[in-house]
């Protein structure tokens, strides 16, 4: 009997020694990408050790990697509750991974977009290799969107392309992009060549503003000698940029080379003088100097740089500040009383009489809108505020904030926002996110009207904002707004209640919505699955890998990529 034991413990440890060495050479195989042998090896091994667990699941993990996907899928979910409870995370994952650098080589170019937005949201090391490939894309939607996600990563081997991007991309709209990236990343040997491009007269508007503002992402300390070098320079864009560096970094040594370029022939070298003295320099000036400052500044020729100068001469309690604001309320540009508006509605606890008499008998809409805003945010006139936004929701055209005339002043306006290829239905995402910012104000000051606002909005079809805006667009909703919105789940009416479950998911990451959506996925068109999936995702909760596990063998490969991308976050979370 003890024999028998002991060639019994004998044999099994030989298996589980011949398994192990199998499973070793099947991940050899694996690491370096020889996908067909790993696949033979595992094949081989069911018939030599019987089909244990691990090797089962490396089994299913090699059909994945040799682009039989759907297979391997499917002998995912023939596993009983015993495998399930033993599956490891590390299998599924691998998997999720096969079918997303599967679909990343697809001829089809919407299949390798959606493949790009979804490894960037998994924020995965994994991800690195696909986006750097995508910048390399034939396609320049490809390009523009890889490089966007890119930056986000400060992985070396990102930024090396990068860098060389900027030396080689030639289509202005994806150099661009390059220009954008090589600030967010850091890439320092790029400062003198972006200062070039400030400065040269063939350069673009738009190529002089993303390059100043990568500048000065990129710079992390700057001295006074540079920032007079730059103020003296011959080229406005480089005075501007000196003006932009001295607030960034608040160099109080240049507080007299601020000052003089308040005067300066060019109006946006003079507003970004006065953004640095507001910012910085407002209780460093002399107060009769800055009086005289600001007396000549009001009278400027540009409305935009007299509007800033009133601004600063109200924050300053000068008279001469309101009554040069309030002409521009009655100005033939509605543009320069839109801006007005806005700089006064950020004029906490100032004017008030003036905000209320703009507010009672303005008649552009969009100069009263943006006045309310700024006195639901100081808690004045919420009454008259209040009934201005709902009023002002009514507006059936198309919304957006935008800040040309000032960096430092939203303004509520029109939507000019054209169409982008990389992202369906662009100008829409944007006017739905600037409406439910505007809800949210009335939600937050507890205006019983919210609720059937928000509940109307929601009823909405395709307010649903996807992918590419998902990726870059999104922010943290406000807490007290998404608890309004919150008791929309309670509602009746299917489509309120997904709808709200999807705000609280993109917005909120409120895992209580996971059910409602879960549900909802079974009968949902082909757009909707695809929002519920990113929002599943965007939660990131490992209560719905189950869910996921079943949504990988989609007919769409769309599909199957959203659901990996979202099985990879809630695995990570």
């Amino acid at each position: 009997m003890k024999h028998f034991l002991v060639i019994a413990l004998l044999l099994v440890s030989y298996i589980f020694a011949g398994e192990n060495a199998q499973l070793d050479r099947i991940n050899s195989h694996i690491l370096i990408e020889d996908f067909s042998s790993a696949l033979d090896d595992a094949k081989s091994s069911f018939d030599k050790y019987g089909a244990s667990n691990k090797l089962k699941f490396k089994y299913i993990e090699c059909l994945a990697l040799n682009g039989e996907e759907l297979k391997a899928i499917k002998e995912l979910k023939n596993l009983n509750e015993d495998d399930y409870k033993n599956l490891n995370f590390d299998t599924i994952e691998n998997i999720s991974w096969a079918i997303l650098n599967k679909a990343s080589k697809s001829t089809q170019y919407t299949t390798r977009l959606t493949t790009l937005i979804g490894v960037h949201l998994t924020q995965d090391v994994r991800a690195i290799k696909i986006l750097n490939n995508s910048m390399k894309d034939s396609n320049a939607i490809i390009r523009s969107v890889a490089l966007q996600l890119s930056s986000s990563y400060m992985d070396k081997p990102l930024k090396e392309m990068v860098n060389n991007l900027f030396l080689n991309e030639k289509l202005w709209l994806v150099r661009l992009e390059v220009i954008k990236a090589i600030g967010k990343m850091k890439v320092f040997e790029r400062k003198n060549e972006l200062k070039e491009i400030i400065a040269d007269e063939k350069a673009t508007f738009e190529e002089k503003e993303v390059a100043m503002s990568s500048l000065v992402n990129i710079m992390e300390d700057i001295d006074f000698e540079e920032i007079k070098s730059l103020s003296n320079s011959k080229k406005a864009g480089l005075r501007k940029l000196s003006c932009d560096l001295t607030s960034y970094f608040d160099v109080k040594e240049a507080k007299d080379l601020i000052i003089k370029l308040t005067e300066d022939p060019i109006s946006d070298v003079r507003i970004s003088a006065l953004n640095a003295i507001s910012l910085n320099f407002l209780n460093e000036i002399k107060d009769k100097d800055l009086k005289n400052l600001l007396l000549k500044a009001v009278d400027d020729p540009s409305p935009e740089v007299c509007i800033t100068a009133s601004y600063i001469a109200i924050l300053k309690n000068y008279s001469f500040g309101e009554k040069k604001l309030r002409k521009y309320f009655y100005d033939q540009d509605v543009d320069n009383a839109r801006f007005a508006a806005a700089v006064l509605g950020k004029l906490s606890n100032k004017c008030l009489r003036l905000k209320k008499t703009v507010l009672n008998k303005h008649p552009d809409i969009f100069v009263k809108a943006n006045i309310a805003i700024g006195l639901i945010g100081e808690r004045k006139l919420v009454k008259e505020a209040t009934d201005t936004l709902f009023t002002f929701l009514k507006y059936d055209d198309k919304l957006m904030w935008e800040n040309r005339k000032n960096p430092l002043f939203e303004v509520l306006y029109p939507s000019y926002i054209r169409h982008v290829d990389q992202m369906p239905r662009y100008p829409e995402a944007i006017d739905k996110m600037t409406r439910l910012q505007l809800l949210s104000m009335l939600a937050v000051v507890e205006d019983p009207r919210a609720i059937e606002a928000i509940k109307s909005f929601l009823k909405q079809k395709g307010w649903g904002i996807t992918g590419f805006a998902s990726a870059t667009l999104l922010k943290e909703g406000d807490e007290e707004a998404l608890n309004i919105i919150k008791e929309l789940l309670d509602e009746k009416e299917s489509d309120v209640k997904v709808q709200a479950a999807l705000v609280l998911a993109l917005f909120g990451k409120d895992p209580s919505v996971i059910s409602t959506l879960e549900k909802a996925y079974i009968d949902a068109d082909y757009n909707m699955k695809i929002q519920i999936l990113e929002a599943i995702g965007h939660i990131g909760s490992k209560k719905s890998i189950k869910f996921l596990i079943n949504t990988l063998d989609e007919p769409y490969q769309n599909l199957r990529v959203v659901s990996a991308s979202s099985m990879i976050r809630c695995l990570n979370s």
